[in-house]
């Protein structure tokens, strides 16, 4: 049941002194009034939507082209292993993982899904090139034999747009640093050591199609730090709602993911996380699916390093992961929707967060007026989550730590 060249300060841009200076006398006030006085746990209105990654089609067109034929490979993937569950893969493939998941399902879920997925790839050719692009050519039997990764290896786009792309946002996030890593360090001022992700509250605002039990949900994702390396957020039991009910997480809220900001690098830095609900009957599916999400960015990542000059030098590696913070936002809003149609709402449409801190220095994190946040947080914001007829609204905050 579901129940700015530098100045008299070493290694600070022009532009970024005034906002020191003014940011300097927080440093005065007693330790207590900068951490304000603690927030309670209450009944708060909706925020404004949480801001994610900027659209790929509008800054990186090429890796576009590789993220759509991923997202159609994964397509094929998911379909091929759920036409024949029995079927094994290699330990620690996307292969094996989708069929883990699969199998938690309860027998009643997975034969449905079973059926679609072998309606779907025995499909006439034509069919399958809609469903998953190229790799549709291939017979099931032939694309089950190459994998996702025999699939993918051979994926056609623009090197040198991409790498130009790539090499030109490398250039802008040099001049948007305010602090480099060196003077930074150097710096006697308070610095961060972590960024955090953490949910304030849960409201059922409609209930799912099954509104005779109660909806059991629980929350997980992807998370993608600095360098662009995506990790699975392992999911957690929220709690059991009907419409109108909420879960409150009491201050500082429920930690989603906190992120390290302590290695040296490049600044600015950007982090994204992907959230996604699932009802807690699904088993490992959604699990499943987030790893899934995980490791396809690995290799896209993988595959811009192949064409991209210096993928290794500090800013082309930060605008490289970058990139990927938005490839798994993207991964993760086209499949979700794509396996919704197919499963007839049986996933919730993912929601994802962006943020980007342009260094560690401390004082400048405790000021609207300088960047927005607030005693280290940033406002609040809501994520919408649809799905198995029903609705879910997610109040989430960035917090960064001493």
């Amino acid at each position: 049941m579901r129940t700015p060249p530098r100045t008299g300060l070493p290694g600070l841009r022009r532009y970024a002194i005034p906002l020191l200076v003014a940011s300097l006398a927080v440093l005065a006030v007693p330790a207590q009034a900068v951490a304000g006085p603690p927030r309670t746990a209450v009944e708060e209105p909706e925020y404004p939507p949480t801001p994610g990654p900027a659209p790929l089609a509008d800054t990186h067109p090429a890796l576009l082209t590789i993220t759509q034929d991923a997202e159609l490979a994964l397509r094929y993937t998911y379909s091929a292993v759920a036409s024949d569950p029995t079927a094994t893969y290699p330990e620690g493939s996307i292969e094996a993982d989708l069929r883990t998941g699969l199998l938690s399902l309860p027998a009643d879920r997975l034969r449905p899904i079973v059926d679609t997925a072998r309606t779907l790839v025995a499909s006439p050719a034509e069919t399958r090139i809609e469903q998953f692009g190229r790799h549709g050519r291939l017979p099931v039997e032939e694309f089950r034999r190459l994998g996702f990764d025999g699939a993918f290896a051979d994926v056609r786009y623009d090197r040198e747009s991409l790498n130009r792309t790539i090499l030109a946002r490398a250039a802008e996030l040099e001049r948007e640093g305010w602090v480099d890593d060196e003077a930074a360090a150097r710096s006697a001022l308070p610095k961060l050591t972590s960024l955090d992700l953490r949910v304030d509250k849960v409201k059922c605002v409609d209930e799912t199609s099954d509104w005779w039990f109660e909806d059991e949900i629980a929350m997980g994702g992807v998370a993608v730090d600095h360098t662009g390396k995506a990790t699975k957020v392992n999911r957690w039991f929220v709690g059991d709602f009907d419409q109108g009910d909420s879960v409150n997480y009491a201050d500082p809220g429920k930690l989603f993911r906190r992120f390290d900001l302590t290695a040296a690098g490049a600044w600015p830095r950007s982090f994204v996380a992907t959230v996604m609900l699932a009802e807690e009957d699904e088993g490992d599916f959604a699990a499943a699916i987030q790893q899934a999400w995980a490791k396809v960015s690995a290799k896209v990542q993988a595959e811009i390093a192949k064409a991209v000059a210096s993928a290794t030098a500090p800013y082309v590696g930060a605008a490289i992961a970058e990139a990927i913070g938005q490839v798994v936002g993207w991964l993760a809003d086209k499949f979700a929707t794509w396996l919704m149609g197919l499963l007839d709402d049986e996933l919730f449409k993912a929601g994802t967060a962006f943020v980007k801190l342009p260094h560690r220095l401390q004082p400048f994190y405790v000021n609207p007026q300088n960047l927005g946040w607030t005693n280290h947080r940033l406002p609040p914001t809501t994520m919408t989550f649809i799905g198995h007829d029903g609705q879910y609204k997610v109040n989430l905050h960035w917090q960064v730590n001493l």
